[in-house]
């Protein structure tokens, strides 16, 4: 059993983007992006929708084809690989989603965390990727054009505001995994970053509270990273390094589903985290758990002005809008 004082460090979480330009703590302020806004900024936002324009059907080579494929890939732990199956399987009956050039991939692994994602373990989990999901399916990596993330460290140990806290450290590890899936798949146009559901009923110490909280915190580091970049030409956070998109050096990068919640108490949109979403050691999500974000990441997509690639180009207007 956790501690007690980790476990009632929970209690006083407050949703990033319910948060505003509220402090955290420790001088970090909430919202998913800059001056605790949850809205994209403007400059950022045009650029995604430029390389989004580069997302086309594409053959086994790279080259754009009508009878191509767009490989939406997932990247990250258990509960990534959760969430995309059951967002694989509420998508394939959605009349709404692209059916035809479409392919969803779920590369994420049970235990995988940043150390697999990052060198020197890397090479061998994405020769996994290639060998074991692409080519079984008749793809290459040079068909791989979007990613959505979820990145954590394994049994975190220090929590903020230490320089050497899990949530510094795993803003560099983001930021790297991005520059590892960039070289393995060129065509990589779009990383959208989730960070995890909530911790504070597990039984492990895998990744409890306040770390599943602060795991969103090197998300909006590593995109203000990127943006900052972009807009000075100037590396914001040595720690994060090049993520320059122009120079290939990384995807374009955004939020992606928000998903955290404060357990059984509402977010701003109504979102909570039940016990029952979870399996018996409180960490891992259960089948209505993974539905729950499936659904949360199937109505970003469906409302993501970077996304035309995941529509139907058939489908009726008002089935593109409508809401699950």
């Amino acid at each position: 059993m956790l501690p007690e004082i980790i476990v009632a460090v929970a209690l006083n979480l407050v949703p990033l983007n319910d948060l505003g330009s509220a402090p955290y703590a420790y001088g970090y302020f909430g919202g998913l992006y800059e001056d605790g806004s949850n809205a994209i900024p403007a400059d950022h936002l045009a650029a995604g929708i430029r390389r989004a324009a580069f997302i086309t059907p594409r053959d086994a080579n790279g080259d754009p084809s009508p009878t191509g494929k767009v490989v939406f890939l997932s990247a990250g732990f258990g509960e990534t690989a959760r969430i995309f199956d059951a967002f694989g399987d509420i998508a394939r009956n959605d009349p709404r989603v692209d059916h035809q050039s479409l392919v969803l991939i779920n590369a994420a692994h049970e235990d995988y965390d940043t150390a697999m994602w990052t060198l020197p373990q890397s090479p061998a989990n994405f020769n996994r990727i290639r060998d074991a999901l692409l080519h079984p399916a008749g793809l290459t990596e040079k068909q791989v054009q979007v990613v959505w993330i979820q990145m954590v460290t394994n049994t975190p140990f220090r929590s903020l505001p230490p320089q050497d806290s899990d949530a510094y450290r795993l803003k560099g590890a983001i930021a790297e995994a991005l520059r590892e899936m960039k070289a393995h798949y060129p065509n990589l146009q779009i990383a959208y970053l989730s960070s995890r559901v909530y911790g504070g009923y597990a039984t492990t110490a895998w990744n409890p509270e306040p770390f599943a909280y602060e795991s969103a915190l090197s998300n909006p580091w590593v995109i203000l990273g990127q943006i900052t970049l972009m807009r000075t030409g100037e590396l914001w956070d040595t720690r994060i390094g090049a993520v320059d998109y122009d120079k290939e050096q990384a995807p374009w990068v955004a939020w992606g589903p928000y998903l955290w919640a404060n357990g059984t108490l509402p977010r701003s949109d109504g979102l909570t985290w039940q016990r029952d979403d979870f399996e018996s050691d409180g960490e891992r999500l259960s089948p209505k758990g993974a539905q729950k974000g499936a659904s949360l990441l199937l109505q970003f997509l469906m409302h993501e002005p970077t996304a035309p690639w995941f529509h139907a180009a058939d489908a009726p207007a008002r089935l593109r809008s409508a809401r699950h």
